[in-house]
């Protein structure tokens, strides 16, 4: 019991320390976080749609244009798709180089659109529906009616610049088409100053192929792997050690336990900790959505609670072992089962709700398919009910000989949802367990001893010398009898009756076998009948139906 209490006290321990430390994570996290995956995903569809409905428009107001710059929304999703495509040549058409200065220009066209997505992916979100759709773009906006705003990008404590598009004259025929503005362009290499990546991330998303999953950079995953992975090395090495501490203090710490700490409980810590130290000049917008999905942490989460509810299990299946519940332990697994499925739907909805999905829906119809099914298994949970009381209270034990109602029998199985018990007559009964709890039950297993109280009745006309000589003579033989209990032992003249004189005997086999107390009372009956006659003592023969007449 004393190992027991340990296990769970250092479970309970390191889930209540890694509680603390996700709840300051997600504290932290949530701080910066305000778009999802799902908006992610909706950016990218957003801008394929945006050029399709552009490429195809009837509207006659809006220019024909290679690139689809005809509108304020097509520009920006052309340049949004080319870099996510890792086009940079192509993402240079949405720039507008005119009268910028030369030591901007001197950057280069596309290391400009390159630094701009930078830009874009660290500090600004860009929401395709709030930007006009129209050629001349929302003239209610309070810019000049040739511009339109993207965004605002914070710069220091108080400094916000204007992302601006700006509708310019085509070079080759001086349409009026859209372009992000060559005074948003003059202020790229200030804005990729302040919001450039580390030089780490510089080199890699220089070196690596520009392909992304979710909007987070293939060198942004690689990098985070690899900072996963080592934080995952010092989390093993950590609690290997905490482990060997631990054993040297108390060496009862079992297996199972050091495994959960060594396993689950290291990955969950490595998360966590990786969490932590990200360096944020490598952190983009996408990086926090996927982050506030919290994917790996929430596997992490549940790897750690599924564990968690096995180790419970051998620890439960422990004690009502030495509480000599047996029983109780087949209802360890199907409830250790459930409890992990509500541990699966809890976090799957959390899951969900993080990549900007509205679980709230899915949850009021699980709401309104578990009402109905409660009602139509409302007898079903009962006789679940009525079987964990079976196991845990155990008033009979499988094997055991009872009475239940009226009837008797051995108990061969507890099920789920009823018992099955074999009659005296080899014939089998079920009982719904939710009624079976409800009976009145006599578990003759239970004895530790064997009531042996024969009913004697001696004839009226029995003298009082010989009465007495006999009930002496058989308490003697009840108290020298091995197998006879020394108390309670009764043997008396009780009363006299209209059928006799009636004799009180009670004694207790100290057996708990049938068989055994049969051979037993055998023997005692033999013997009564023999100090009987020795005593000249007449039994009183009564037949039915004068007892019925009583």
């Amino acid at each position: 019991m004393k190992k027991c209490s340990l296990n769970l006290l250092t479970l309970f321990s390191f889930i209540a320390v890694l509680l603390c430390a996700f709840a300051l994570n997600a504290t932290q996290v949530n701080d910066q976080q305000d778009v999802s995956v799902k908006k992610i995903i909706e950016q990218k569809e957003k801008s394929e749609q945006t050029l399709q409905e552009a490429a195809s428009s009837d509207d006659s107001s809006v220019p024909i244009d290679e690139f689809e710059r005809g509108q304020p929304r097509g520009a920006i999703a052309g340049y949004l798709l080319a870099m996510r495509a890792g086009d940079v040549e192509l993402a240079t058409n949405y720039l507008d180089y005119r009268n910028i200065s030369e030591k901007t220009l001197a950057v280069g066209k596309e290391e400009l659109a390159r630094q701009l997505y930078v830009v874009f992916q660290r500090t600004l979100w860009v929401d395709l529906t709030s930007i006009s759709d129209q050629h001349l773009g929302d003239l209610r906006d309070g810019l000049p009616s040739y511009r339109e705003l993207i965004g605002k990008v914070k710069v220091g404590e108080d400094t916000e610049l204007n992302v601006l598009l700006q509708r310019v004259p085509r070079e080759k025929d001086k349409v009026r088409i859209w372009k992000i503005s060559n005074a948003t362009v003059e202020k790229i290499p200030y804005l990729f100053q302040a919001y450039s990546y580390s030089a780490l991330g510089e080199f890699l998303a220089k070196s690596l192929p520009a392909v992304d999953f979710f909007g987070v950079m293939l060198w942004q995953w690689l990098y985070f792997l690899v900072m996963l992975a080592g934080t995952y090395l010092a989390s093993v090495v950590f609690t290997w050690l905490f482990v060997r501490a631990i054993k040297r203090v108390h060496s009862t710490l079992s297996k199972d336990t050091a495994a959960f700490i060594q396993g689950p409980v290291a990955f969950l810590l490595a998360i966590i900790i990786a969490r932590q130290l990200i360096d944020d000049t490598n952190v983009t917008v996408a990086v926090r959505a996927v982050m506030e999905g919290a994917t790996t942490l929430i596997i992490a989460w549940c790897w750690v609670f599924f564990r968690f509810v096995d180790l419970l299990k051998v620890i439960l299946a422990e004690k009502f072992v030495a509480q000599d519940k047996p029983l109780a332990v087949y209802l360890l697994r199907p409830a250790g089962t459930v409890a992990k499925l509500i541990i699966l739907v809890v976090a799957s909805l959390m899951w969900l709700e993080n990549l900007g999905f509205n679980a709230s829906t899915l949850l009021a119809g699980l709401g309104i398919g578990g009402l109905a099914l409660a009602l139509a298994a409302q007898k079903t949970v009962e006789n679940i009910i009525g079987a964990i009381t079976l196991y845990t209270s155990a008033p009979v034990k499988i094997g055991n000989f009872c009475r239940f109602g009226n009837s008797y029998g051995v108990v061969e199985e507890i099920g789920l949802r009823s018992t099955r018990i074999r009659t005296l007559e080899r014939t089998v009964i079920y009982v719904a367990n939710a009624k079976f709890i409800d009976m009145d039950i006599e578990n003759f297993s239970e004895r530790e001893k064997i009531a042996f109280r024969p009913k004697l009745m001696l004839t009226p006309d029995c003298k009082r010398e010989n009465i007495d000589n006999f009930l002496q003579a058989l308490k003697q033989h009840l108290l020298a009898a091995e197998n006879i209990a020394d108390e309670p032992l009764r043997v008396h003249f009780k009363a006299y009756t209209v059928m006799g004189l009636e004799l009180d005997i009670l004694a207790y086999v100290k057996t708990t076998d049938f068989d055994a107390y049969l051979n037993e009372i055998n023997q005692l009956n033999l013997t009564i009948l023999s100090l009987l006659e020795q005593h000249h003592c007449q039994l009183q023969v009564v037949s039915e139906r004068s007892l019925a007449s009583l």
